[in-house]
C-alpha cells in the first residue's frame, strides 16, 4: 500500500510540474516573446507608415492601415522586401531605434518597387545587431568628430567619398616625447558599438605609418567610417528625435 502511495504522490509531483513547466512557458510567450514582439513590430509600422505618408502625403493621408499595405505591397519586390523587413524586425537586438530604421529604409524601397541595394542591406544588418544603447553612442560619437570644426585637422577626420576617416590617435601640440605605437587601439575600449559595426563591415580599421616611426605621431590609426554607416547613423538620429 505504502509503494502504491508512493507511486501516486510521485506520478502527481510530475504532473503538477508538467503543468508549472506548461503555464510558465504559456507566460513567457505571452508576457515575453509576444509583448516585446508586439512592441517592437508596433515600433516598425510606425516609422514604416511615418515615411510613407512624407513620401505619399496627399494620397494617403487619410487612408487607414489596411489601405496603405496593400498600396505598397501589389509586387512580389514590395511584398518581399515587407516580408525580409518584418523578419529583421523580430530578431532586432533594439527595441525602439533598430526597427524604427528598418521601417524608414523598407517604406523608401517598397515606394521604388525595387530591391535593396548592397547598402541598405548593410544598414539593415546594423539595425538588426545593434541595441538601443549602441545606436546612442554612434550618434554621439559620430556627431562629436563632425561638430569638432577647430581640431579638424589635428584629429585626422576626412570626408571624402561618402565616408569619413577619424583618427584615434591625437597626439597634444604641448607633446614633447616621441610617441611609437606598436598595436592597434582597440575598438571595444571606445565603444563596443563600434567592434560591432567593423564586424558588420561598416567600418574598418588603417594604419599610416611614416618611414621614421620614432617621428612625434609617426604611426596614425584611423576609423574609416562608410558611407552605409552614416546613413545608418542619420537614421538613427531621426529615430532617437522621433522618440524624444
Amino acid at each position: 500500500m505504502s509503494i502504491t502511495i508512493s507511486t501516486a504522490t510521485a506520478v502527481a509531483k510530475q504532473l503538477a510540474e508538467k503543468e508549472a513547466i506548461k503555464m510558465a512557458t504559456q507566460y513567457f510567450k505571452d508576457q515575453v516573446i509576444g509583448r516585446w514582439s508586439e512592441y517592437r513590430a508596433n515600433r516598425f509600422f510606425d516609422a514604416l507608415l511615418d515615411e510613407i505618408r512624407k513620401e505619399k502625403d496627399v494620397r494617403f493621408e487619410s487612408a487607414d492601415l489596411n489601405d496603405m499595405l496593400r498600396a505598397v505591397s501589389n509586387s512580389d519586390k514590395k511584398t518581399t522586401a515587407l516580408f525580409d523587413a518584418y523578419r529583421r524586425v523580430a530578431l532586432s537586438a533594439s527595441k525602439d531605434i533598430g526597427p524604427m530604421i528598418i521601417g524608414m529604409l523598407t517604406a523608401n524601397i517598397v515606394l521604388e518597387d525595387r530591391e535593396a541595394t548592397a547598402d541598405e542591406e548593410l544598414i539593415f544588418q546594423g539595425a538588426e545587431t545593434l541595441n538601443d544603447h549602441d545606436f546612442l553612442g554612434l550618434t554621439s560619437w559620430l556627431a562629436r568628430h563632425q561638430s569638432d570644426k577647430h581640431d579638424f585637422e589635428q584629429n585626422g577626420m576626412i570626408i571624402e567619398f561618402g565616408s569619413m576617416e577619424i583618427s584615434t590617435d591625437r597626439v597634444s601640440p604641448s607633446t614633447t616625447a616621441p610617441k611609437i605605437h606598436y598595436d592597434m587601439p582597440d575598438l571595444a575600449d571606445m565603444g563596443i558599438f563600434l567592434l560591432k559595426l567593423k564586424n558588420l563591415g561598416l567600418l574598418s580599421e588603417k594604419i599610416a605609418r611614416r618611414e621614421d616611426p620614432r617621428m612625434l605621431g609617426g604611426t596614425h590609426y584611423h576609423i574609416v567610417v562608410s558611407k552605409a554607416c552614416m546613413q545608418l547613423e542619420r537614421l538613427a538620429a531621426r529615430a532617437i528625435s522621433a522618440t524624444i
